[in-house]
């Protein structure tokens, strides 16, 4: 059953009392415990509404299932018309009382399927989208709900971190529900069995990680005699460079400079700095010289599990997968996660933006406030305990059980054979609905899997969490220029062109300045003066 919140107005109480005094209601009655009040920034929730059916004259009639239809990635409806599905469906129908059509598509082709989708105007009722040049000016042509002043009045969605809240939105509005991800996830990874052959300290100022970079290169970290290591692994996946760059004091896409207003990252001394630095390291041959043209596809097998590499920036779950290679080939290999180091501005990290996509609503099929806020009660049902549960691991004992300490085990198919449960995947692409933010009383009472046991599962974890900590903001992440979104391919070619010129040399000092001084004539000043316009608005 559907767990109810308990309300705090001083109106209901009145209500109650109310009650009580003309004898309809019972004696047991008592007013709610302030200690179990939801901590969102609304003083009610919108499940509150349905709290009448706690109180003695409350009589509510039942409102009819609300239709959705939802778009969603990684998923199919080849097995929709399946006995299991159905149930599947129907239960998620049965607790969140809606009526639901999925549209799923493989990832390979929703979103070519959503640009489509938003050019046609037949936009259904929930989709995920990222902040798209389409989506934009979908929201612009008022094709989607502005959920900004409602998100918080829900248990569970009410649990958005104002970061991401403001990553998320488009001029400092929210447009769709994000989906969170880790903020931490970006850091910095080598070989430590590597720098334990050489005898060098664990980096942790930019000095000590340039010491170590030379020794992987010229030192023969792997004692086989050969000069066949280099130091630091890069492919043409520019966020290598953006992760080490505000290591330096760059900014996080835009920063704010001494007159408080916006200033992209790229015409910053950090930036400048960091550039230097790789200029640098890259001359002496501490980078692949080919980095270029590796495609980012490419990195594992090219550069690190062949232990060529001996370092690399990227998401720390990256440094993890390879440790787990190592240790499934019987590779002697070691590797230390770190999330970043001093180079002279303290730790500063390059979190992503907290969240991978959002769940929008369309404004075509959800035509009214009222509904605009059962669609997200249903989004905020979702992440009731119950229905992560179900999506998560299905039912228990027939695809999933518990073992002695009360943690979820999938069941393989030999086992769901055996007690004759289909072993076809029933949820798939479910979990691309979830939001993943849940009120804490809700997450006590989800399943989980044990937690990592191994050292590098640990290891990533809590370098993770500990990245946060440190995390830069963008401080321009929930603007948008109207001249960005006509020039963005080419404004950013001039940024990302000349900064791989300047670290191979292709250009100088004054090379990387005329690239910015066209940056800032081919729109670029355009762009600059819109941001402040909408920053200094907001703030």
């Amino acid at each position: 059953m559907k767990k109810k919140i308990k309300l705090l107005s001083l109106v209901l109480t009145l209500i109650l009392a109310m009650a009580l005094f003309v004898g309809c209601g019972s004696k047991d009655d008592e007013p709610a415990d302030s200690d179990n009040a939801t901590p969102t920034k609304a003083a009610d929730t919108a499940k509150d509404k349905e709290e009448s059916k706690d109180t003695p004259t409350a009589t509510p009639t039942p409102l009819p299932p609300l239709k959705l239809t939802i778009m969603l990635p990684y998923g199919t409806n080849e097995h929709d018309d399946k006995e299991l599905t159905q149930r599947f469906y129907n239960d998620i129908e049965t607790y969140t009382n809606t009526d639901l059509e999925f549209i799923f598509y493989s990832s390979d082709m929703y979103y070519e399927k959503l640009a489509l989708t938003l050019a046609s105007g037949d936009v259904p009722s929930i989709l995920v989208t990222g902040k798209t040049a389409e989506f934009i000016n979908a929201v612009e042509n008022d094709a989607f709900w502005d959920i900004s002043d409602y998100v918080y009045d829900y248990q569970n969605l009410g649990q958005l971190p104002e970061t991401v809240f403001q990553n998320a939105s488009i001029n400092g509005r929210l447009y769709g529900m994000p989906r969170s991800r880790d903020l931490g996830r970006n850091g910095f990874g080598y070989r430590l069995d590597w720098l334990n052959n050489l005898g060098l300290k664990e980096p942790e100022t930019i000095e000590e990680l340039y010491d170590m970079l030379v020794g992987f290169t010229y030192d023969d970290p792997d004692g086989n005699g050969k000069d066949d290591t280099i130091g630091l692994g890069v492919t043409s996946y520019a966020g290598t460079w953006d992760i080490m760059q505000v290591w330096f004091g760059a900014p996080n896409g835009w920063g704010i400079d001494e007159n408080g207003d916006l200033v992209p990252a790229h015409l910053t001394k950090g930036y400048d700095d960091a550039l230097a630095w790789f200029r640098k390291i890259y001359s002496e041959g501490l980078v692949n010289q080919d980095f270029n043209t590796v495609a980012g596809g490419d990195w594992d097998a090219v550069l690190l599990r062949n232990s060529y590499a001996g370092a690399t920036a990227d998401v720390v779950d990256r440094f993890r997968r390879n440790q787990e290679y190592f240790e499934n080939e019987g590779i002697p290999a070691e590797t230390m996660i770190i999330g970043a180091v001093d180079a002279g501005h303290g730790l500063r990290t390059f979190p992503t933006a907290g969240y991978a996509d959002l769940l929008a609503i369309s404004k075509q099929k959800i035509t009214n406030e009222e509904d605009m806020k059962r669609a997200l009660q249903f989004l905020d049902d979702m992440m009731d305990a119950e229905m992560q549960n179900l999506v998560t691991f299905g039912y228990e004992n027939e695809s999933f059980y518990l073992d002695e300490n009360g943690y979820a085990v999938h069941m393989t198919n030999e086992e769901k054979e055996a007690v004759g449960f289909p072993t076809y995947n029933f949820k798939d692409g479910m979990n691309q609905l979830l939001p993943y933010y849940q009120h804490p009383d809700e997450t006590a009472k989800t399943l989980t899997t044990a937690p990592p046991t191994s050292e590098i599962r640990l290891m990533e974890a809590a370098v993770k969490i500990e990245n946060a900590k440190y995390a830069v903001p963008n401080y321009g992440a929930s603007y948008t220029s109207e001249t960005y979104n006509e020039l963005k391919t080419s404004l950013d070619d001039i940024v990302n062109n000349a900064r791989i010129q300047y670290i191979m040399g292709e250009i100088d000092d004054v090379g990387l300045q005329e690239a910015k001084d066209q940056w800032l004539r081919a729109g670029g000043q355009t762009v600059i003066d819109e941001m402040n316009e909408l920053f200094h608005a907001n703030n």
